[in-house]
């Protein structure tokens, strides 16, 4: 599984690369503030017995697609609801809908947990015969592997953010520009691999 930090970088992109919004920066704040909600809400199985995979014969049912969309399609509702209009409701729900999903697939690219992706109506896992990102450690601040595998997951995102924010915005293409992606990008990998190496 990835960790906390890898969904909630993964929800930060998903804010990040979408176009900038005319509310106001609270307002803004408080709507990336959900968006890692969402991104991180499938490992509520850790914290609810009822939800805990040995409730339910070792699957890990908020790991499926039906339950990480509950939280964004409630967003979506409640955007309803309250009469969003059309633009930004297919935005925000866009972004919720993209955060909810982002949890399996950086799960998925692990390649350590089988999940249940079509529970409740199918039982069967899924696991990827191979992983392009480090297991999570247990959360622990004396355990080495806590901030080694934190600090590869930075490796990977960071650089993979900040190459694709000037594209995703139109930014000026320039030779000094494209070098900068290139090198963020070889970085990117280099951390990509140390992952793919490491044992599962």
């Amino acid at each position: 599984m990835s960790s906390f930090v890898g969904h909630s970088l993964a929800a930060i992109s998903i804010y990040s690369l979408a176009r900038k919004s005319h509310q106001p920066f609270c307002h803004r704040l408080l709507w990336l503030f959900w968006l890692i909600i969402i991104a991180c809400a499938p490992d509520i199985d850790y914290f609810v017995p009822a939800l805990n995979s040995s409730a339910h014969q070792n699957l890990r049912i908020t790991h499926s697609v039906v339950a990480s969309l509950v939280l964004p399609f409630c967003t979506i509702l409640i955007f309803v609801i309250r009469g969003f209009r059309r633009e930004m409701l297919l935005k925000y729900g866009f972004q919720a809908i993209l955060a909810g999903l982002s949890h399996l697939i950086l799960d998925l690219l692990v390649g350590v947990t089988p999940l249940p992706l079509m529970w409740p109506f199918v039982k069967e896992t899924f696991r990827l015969p191979f992983g392009i990102l480090p297991s999570a450690a247990r959360l622990d601040i004396s355990d080495y592997y806590f901030y080694r595998n934190i600090f590869i997951e930075l490796g990977i995102f960071v650089p993979l953010l900040c190459s694709a924010y000037p594209i995703f915005h139109t930014y000026p293409v320039t030779r000094r520009r494209k070098l900068k992606i290139i090198f963020l990008l070889a970085c990117s990998s280099c951390f990509v691999y140390w992952a793919h190496t490491m044992s599962r």
